[in-house]
Protein backbone atom coordinates (compact mmCIF):
# COMPACT_ATOMS: atom_id res chain seq x y z
CA UNK A 1 0.00 0.00 0.00
CA UNK A 2 1.17 3.49 -0.83
CA UNK A 3 1.88 5.27 2.50
CA UNK A 4 1.45 8.65 0.84
CA UNK A 5 -2.09 7.67 -0.23
CA UNK A 6 -2.95 6.73 3.37
CA UNK A 7 -2.07 10.23 4.54
CA UNK A 8 -4.28 11.97 1.98
CA UNK A 9 -7.70 13.02 3.19
CA UNK A 10 -10.77 12.25 1.07
CA UNK A 11 -12.33 15.67 1.56
CA UNK A 12 -15.63 14.73 -0.09
CA UNK A 13 -16.11 11.76 2.22
CA UNK A 14 -15.05 13.76 5.25
CA UNK A 15 -17.53 16.54 4.40
CA UNK A 16 -20.38 14.02 4.13
CA UNK A 17 -19.55 12.81 7.62
CA UNK A 18 -19.19 16.36 8.89
CA UNK A 19 -22.62 17.37 7.55
CA UNK A 20 -24.28 14.47 9.39
CA UNK A 21 -22.37 15.02 12.64
CA UNK A 22 -23.86 17.09 15.46
CA UNK A 23 -22.48 20.62 15.76
CA UNK A 24 -19.42 20.64 18.00
CA UNK A 25 -19.79 22.45 21.30
CA UNK A 26 -16.24 22.04 22.56
CA UNK A 27 -12.67 21.36 21.48
CA UNK A 28 -13.21 17.82 22.77
CA UNK A 29 -16.07 17.34 20.26
CA UNK A 30 -13.81 18.45 17.43
CA UNK A 31 -10.97 16.19 18.60
CA UNK A 32 -13.39 13.24 18.83
CA UNK A 33 -14.63 13.84 15.28
CA UNK A 34 -11.08 14.12 13.94
CA UNK A 35 -9.95 10.98 15.79
CA UNK A 36 -12.93 8.93 14.58
CA UNK A 37 -12.77 10.00 10.94
CA UNK A 38 -9.07 10.33 10.11
CA UNK A 39 -6.06 8.09 10.36
CA UNK A 40 -3.80 8.76 13.32
CA UNK A 41 -1.25 10.62 11.19
CA UNK A 42 -4.00 12.72 9.54
CA UNK A 43 -5.59 13.48 12.92
CA UNK A 44 -2.23 14.53 14.35
CA UNK A 45 -1.62 16.84 11.37
CA UNK A 46 -5.05 18.46 11.73
CA UNK A 47 -4.63 18.93 15.48
CA UNK A 48 -1.17 20.43 14.96
CA UNK A 49 -2.59 22.84 12.40
CA UNK A 50 -5.52 23.81 14.64
CA UNK A 51 -3.07 24.47 17.45
CA UNK A 52 -1.13 27.02 15.37
CA UNK A 53 -3.21 30.17 14.99
CA UNK A 54 -0.98 31.70 12.29
CA UNK A 55 -1.03 28.57 10.09
CA UNK A 56 -4.79 28.22 10.50
CA UNK A 57 -5.37 31.88 9.64
CA UNK A 58 -3.14 31.60 6.56
CA UNK A 59 -5.07 28.56 5.31
CA UNK A 60 -8.49 30.13 5.96
CA UNK A 61 -7.44 33.20 3.99
CA UNK A 62 -6.28 31.13 1.00
CA UNK A 63 -8.18 31.14 -2.30
CA UNK A 64 -8.87 27.40 -1.91
CA UNK A 65 -10.53 27.94 1.47
CA UNK A 66 -12.55 30.87 0.14
CA UNK A 67 -13.72 28.69 -2.74
CA UNK A 68 -14.84 25.97 -0.32
CA UNK A 69 -16.73 28.52 1.79
CA UNK A 70 -18.54 29.75 -1.33
CA UNK A 71 -19.39 26.18 -2.33
CA UNK A 72 -20.74 25.15 1.06
CA UNK A 73 -22.35 28.35 2.25
CA UNK A 74 -23.35 29.98 -1.02
CA UNK A 75 -21.29 33.11 -0.55
CA UNK A 76 -17.87 34.45 0.34
CA UNK A 77 -16.10 33.83 3.63
CA UNK A 78 -16.41 37.01 5.65
CA UNK A 79 -13.65 37.86 8.11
Amino acid sequence: MDNNKKDKIDVGELLKKLKSAPAPTSKSDIDDFVDKNLSQSQANAVKELMGDEEKTKKILESEAAKSLFRKFFGGDKNG
